[in-house]
C-alpha cells in the first residue's frame, strides 16, 4: 500500500516522493497493485485521493483511470488526479479564473496614457485602450500592472489605488476572468511600444479620449468613474499573515491612517 498522508479535510494524498525512487519511477505494475490495495484500505476511512504525478510518471495515469480517478488540474511538469471515496465528499474546483489588470496612469500634467494594439491578422488597428495584461502566477497585482505598463509603453510608473474591477465568463479556455483596474502615477513619459504587441502608445488629455467616438465606452466609464470617484488603496493589517508579501488588501482610505 502507499502511505496515506492525510489532510484536514478527510482527503488522503499521494505524491512524487512514494512514486519515484533514486529519480526513477516504480514499476507501473507496482503502481497499480499499490494504488488497488490502498483504495480498498481506505474507502471506508476517507474522503477522497489525491494522486499527483510528476512528468515522469505519465505511464501511470491509463492505471489510475482505470481505478476510477478523474483529472482534476495540470501544471507544466505535473498532473493532478483524484477519487472520491464517498459519494457525498466535497470535491473542491480547480482554478476557475484568470486574472487581468488594467492601468490608468497620469502624467504628471494630468494626461492619461492609452495604447492601442497591434491588429490580428485581417483585421483593422482598433481603439485606444488601457494598457494591461494578465497576472502571472505568485505575482502582486500592484506589481503585475506596473510591470505591465513598462512592458507595453515605456514608462515607469508607481501603484497608487484600486479603481474598480470587471467579472466576465468568457476568458480563455473557457474560464472566467477578473480584470481589476488600477490607478498609477508615471515617473517617466517617454514612450516605447512594445514590439510585435503594441501598434500605438499616446497621451490623452481628459477631453480629447472623451470625444475619441472609437473608444470603448467601459474605457470611458473608469477614465469618468477615476475622475469622480473614491478609488481603494492599499492596507497593511499587522498578523493577517505571516508575510506582507503574501498578500494585497485594497479598502477606502481610514481617516488618520
Amino acid at each position: 500500500m502507499f502511505k496515506a498522508v492525510v489532510n484536514a479535510y478527510g482527503g488522503c494524498y499521494i505524491g512524487p516522493e512514494q512514486l519515484v525512487v533514486d529519480s526513477v519511477p516504480i514499476a507501473v505494475a507496482e503502481f497499480g497493485l499499490r494504488l488497488t490495495q490502498s483504495i480498498t484500505q481506505w474507502q471506508q476511512q476517507y474522503q477522497l485521493i489525491w494522486l499527483e504525478l510528476p512528468a515522469s510518471c505519465a505511464a501511470f495515469i491509463p492505471d489510475a483511470l482505470k481505478l476510477g480517478f478523474t483529472y482534476h488540474h495540470c501544471q507544466p511538469e505535473r498532473l493532478m488526479l483524484v477519487k472520491k471515496l464517498q459519494q457525498n465528499s466535497y470535491l473542491p474546483l480547480a482554478a476557475t479564473h484568470s486574472i487581468g489588470v488594467g492601468a490608468l496612469v497620469w502624467s504628471p500634467t494630468g494626461q492619461v496614457l492609452m495604447v492601442k494594439e497591434q491588429p490580428l491578422a485581417g483585421e483593422k488597428p482598433g481603439y485606444f485602450k488601457l494598457p494591461g495584461g494578465m497576472v502571472e502566477s505568485k505575482e502582486h497585482l500592484a506589481s503585475a500592472v506596473v510591470r505591465e505598463v513598462l512592458e507595453e509603453t515605456g514608462v515607469v510608473a508607481s501603484f497608487h489605488s484600486v479603481l474598480g474591477m470587471r467579472h466576465h465568463h468568457k476568458g480563455q479556455f473557457g474560464a472566467s476572468n477578473l480584470y481589476i483596474v488600477c490607478q498609477l502615477y508615471a515617473q517617466t513619459t517617454a514612450l516605447q511600444a512594445a514590439e510585435n504587441e503594441i501598434a500605438e502608445v499616446r497621451w490623452f488629455d481628459v477631453e480629447t479620449y472623451f470625444n475619441d467616438e472609437k473608444a470603448s465606452l467601459y474605457n470611458k466609464l473608469i477614465l469618468k468613474s477615476a475622475v469622480s470617484q473614491s478609488r481603494l488603496v492599499s492596507h497593511q493589517v499587522e498578523g493577517y499573515m505571516k508575510s506582507a508579501a503574501d498578500y494585497e488588501i485594497f479598502l477606502p482610505a481610514v481617516a488618520n491612517e
